[in-house]
């Protein structure tokens, strides 16, 4: 994704500074790249690991994606090539920083006098959303990590609240305060990294309402989803040849560049495999087939590549269905081509997009847990099958496609907007600078509250007033019992009674 804006940014004259863990393989002149690459691990799930884990889902998850962020954040602090950078002359007139959870590089707008703009490789995270003023919405926006669909149930929506607010509660004490020390001691002294995150003149989120759901966004936030999708890829010979000669059809299977297939648990990918082995069409795997276990045998109607251009591969003509981790690059790239999906949630936002795109009616999802020959046989021949899983794929890619602008030129007009605004202020929301009972309109509430409890006071005094006069004309024998009612306040009762008694 960032390596397609890079290009494009490139191409329209800008002068760039790349700090990336990918360099690109032959940069422009005009792009200058200070590499990372090799300065952390690289992340590979083991998916048996993660299968017998005891932590929850949603707890692991969101741990481990920031524990890597707040990693990277102090590794690259300590490069000489960075604290280079910082002492030198060098100028910029706008700083572009990754959101996701690396805000330790923030001040970095600071120490060169200019706007900053946020990347989101995501849909819009709860503590994005509250970096620039935008709602939650948590009624019917789904948590990244929950894997719900907009129209919750009691529990979900319960359930759904409480992710969002711990979210930011973890974000702050296990990535921003440590962060934080980060910033202080490349940086120095100086505005807190809460108070620089308010201060974004924008933030690109990989995102489209047609499959990552309606939500409200401020003007702050611009969805590009689709942004890496890259016309230009081409297949190998050998790989070109494989589809054109699979009449029967292809069925693609990947799990990305962070999960590997190999690592399933044995007796799963057995049963996976033997389902595959049934099927008439071809089988073609994102695979290294010497990491198997050696009692794994790869049936002869697959055919495994360790990589493949899969946005080029998922759109050939004869490719009928993607089996898919459902990460949201490769849901996007399915959506664009119109091919429908059998998604293996493992982590992070999968289980939303896998839940999104079978809301849709073009995919269905099993869990690792809940897969077996059975399922796994039912799931794969339905899809194949039942031409209604095509009919709305290839709706969902029209409504996915139907923009102004290809979003990869949309981003590319706002950071160049940003630039020609002078970092565009008039886009920040002013909810940002609301203490928070404004934002929640406390005293409003409060101020309507009190004008209601003062009508019912005076209501209250008004029929006391009446009831005490009315008692002159009722006969003297009933005048302690009617009197004992007004002392417990039983004016409407008493009320009652005048009323029989007047008919």
């Amino acid at each position: 994704m960032y390596g397609r804006l890079i290009a494009a940014l490139a191409d329209r004259q800008h002068n760039i500074t790349v700090i990336t863990h990918f360099p690109m393989k032959n940069p422009p002149s005009n792009v200058e790249e200070i590499s990372l690459a090799g300065t952390i691990p690289e992340i590979v799930n083991n998916l048996t690991r993660q299968y017998n884990s005891v932590k929850p889902e949603f707890v692991h998850n969101l741990e481990q994606i920031i524990n890597e962020c707040v990693m990277s954040c102090e590794t690259v602090s300590q490069m000489p090539s960075i604290k280079a950078l910082l002492n030198s002359t060098m100028s910029f007139d706008l700083v572009i920083v990754e959101v996701f959870g690396t805000e330790c590089f923030l001040p970095m707008a600071r120490r060169f006098q200019a706007p900053v703009v946020g990347l989101l490789s995501s849909v819009p995270l709860p503590w994005v959303n509250e970096q620039l003023g935008m709602p939650d919405a948590p009624a019917y926006v789904p948590s990244y990590m929950m894997g719900y669909g907009q129209r919750m149930s009691l529990w979900e929506r319960f359930s759904n609240t409480a992710a969002v607010i711990w979210a930011k509660i973890l974000y702050k004490y296990k990535s921003q305060i440590p962060s934080q020390a980060v910033a202080d001691r490349l940086f120095g002294p100086g505005p807190s990294l809460e108070t620089l995150a308010q201060n974004y003149s924008l933030v690109l989120s990989n995102s489209h309402f047609s499959i990552n759901e309606v939500r409200p966004l401020v003007p702050a936030m611009i969805e590009v989803g689709g942004l890496h999708l890259d016309d230009t890829q081409t297949l190998t010979k050998d790989l070109k040849t494989f589809l054109d000669d699979s009449k029967e059809g292809v069925i693609y299977w990947s799990f990305g560049s962070m999960s590997r297939i190999e690592t399933l648990p044995a007796d799963k990918l057995s049963q996976m495999f033997l389902v595959l082995a049934e099927l008439p069409q071809k089988v073609l795997v994102k695979m290294n087939t010497a990491l198997l276990p050696k009692d794994i045998k790869v049936p002869s109607n697959v055919y495994t590549k360790d990589w493949i251009p899969q946005y080029k591969t998922l759109c050939h003509p004869n490719v009928r269905l993607f089996i898919s981790h459902g990460g949201l690059l490769g849901t996007q790239e399915a959506v664009a081509c119109g091919v429908p999906m059998m998604t293996v949630p493992l982590y992070a936002d999968q289980a939303l997009n896998a839940r999104a795109m079978s809301d849709r009616g073009c995919a269905r999802a099993l869990t690792i847990k809940q897969i077996n020959t059975r399922t796994w046989r039912e799931s794969l021949t339905d899809i194949l099958n039942n031409p209604a899983y095509k009919q709305n794929a290839l709706k969902v890619r029209d409504i996915f496609l139907d923009r102004p602008i290809p979003p990869l030129e949309m981003g590319v007009y706002w950071i160049e907007y940003v630039l020609r605004h002078k970092g565009a202020p008039h886009l920040r929301s002013p909810a940002l600078d609301l203490p928070l009972y404004q934002y929640l309109l406390l005293d409003v509430v409060a101020i309507a509250l009190a004008i209601t409890l003062l009508i019912l006071f005076i209501l209250h005094k008004l029929f006391r007033y009446l009831s005490t006069r009315c008692l002159t004309w009722w006969p003297k024998e009933k005048l302690i019992f009617e009197k004992s009612l007004l002392r417990r306040n039983s004016f409407l009762l008493f009320l009652l009674k005048f009323k029989i008694k007047t008919n």
